[in-house]
């Protein structure tokens, strides 16, 4: 036999749920976007750690070696330009940290030279003289292309100039190590003779102390931001879901005896 349904005891209030408003459906559209860039932001600093952990022994990422060669007498990487500003002048070295070239001639005994120098000094070096720049690098096939700029002089000694801030010459492996500085640079490489005709092998690194401080940042802020969202979105959810009471009806007035 089933109990009929309990009437309320006269004064007993039924609960209501919380009206839904606007604000509520806001802030969920709101956590949902930082949901999204707090997740984006995390799997940013995931990836810096990771290539936090793909440098070299010594500290470098690396590229390379892939061949690079010309009939002229150099081959030159115009207008690498620094430009530090502000604060960064003086933080510049130890975000940017060092540049690493390294070259070897194939099937020569010629000494090489490697050399970094101010643009406009590099370029009055080459003047008149045949050689070639590189304008375009494709990665994948790797293809090099290059700009010739004709010239019938002879290049003069180059590891006699007095303009290069770094540079290295000799037989076998050379090594270029540059503190990266602010100014409009250019890379040099040439036979130390000065002779035309050059087939190198060329591998490049740096030194960027600052991917580990943003990897880390990027973390923190994706992180922040993905509990943020993960709150804005369950608490109006939350709170629509709990009870409150209804309005105690008014009691009319009572009937004259």
């Amino acid at each position: 036999m089933n109990a009929a349904p309990t009437a309320p005891t006269p004064g007993q209030v039924a609960p209501q749920k919380r009206p839904w408003s606007a604000w509520r459906t806001l802030l969920i559209i709101l956590g949902s976007v930082l949901v999204l860039l707090g997740g984006s932001l995390l799997v940013g600093g995931g990836i810096g750690l990771w290539a936090h952990q793909q440098r070299d022994g010594d500290g470098y990422y690396t590229a390379g070696p892939q061949q690079f060669e010309t009939d002229t007498a150099a081959l030159s990487v115009p207008s690498i330009d620094v430009d530090l500003t502000g604060p960064q002048v003086l933080s510049g070295q130890e975000m940017l940290g060092k540049i690493r070239l390294r070259a070897e001639l194939m099937g020569a005994d010629t000494p090489l030279f490697l050399g970094i120098g101010p643009s406009a000094e590099v370029a009055k070096y080459l003047e008149g003289v045949g050689h070639d720049e590189l304008s375009d690098i494709d990665v994948d096939p790797f293809k090099a292309t290059y700009t010739t700029r004709p010239g019938s002089e002879t290049a003069t000694d180059p590891a006699g100039q007095s303009f290069w801030v770094a540079s290295d010459s000799g037989t076998g492996p050379r090594t270029l190590v540059w503190d990266v500085a602010d100014g409009d640079w250019t890379i040099l490489i040439m036979n130390a003779d000065g002779s035309s005709g050059i087939d190198t092998n060329v591998s490049a690194g740096a030194k960027l102390p600052i991917i580990l401080p943003i990897a880390i940042g990027t973390l923190i802020a994706g992180g922040t931001l993905l509990l943020i969202g993960l709150l804005m979105i369950v608490l109006p959810i939350a709170i629509r879901g709990t009870s409150t009471p209804a309005p105690r009806p008014t009691p009319g007035p009572q009937p004259m005896m």
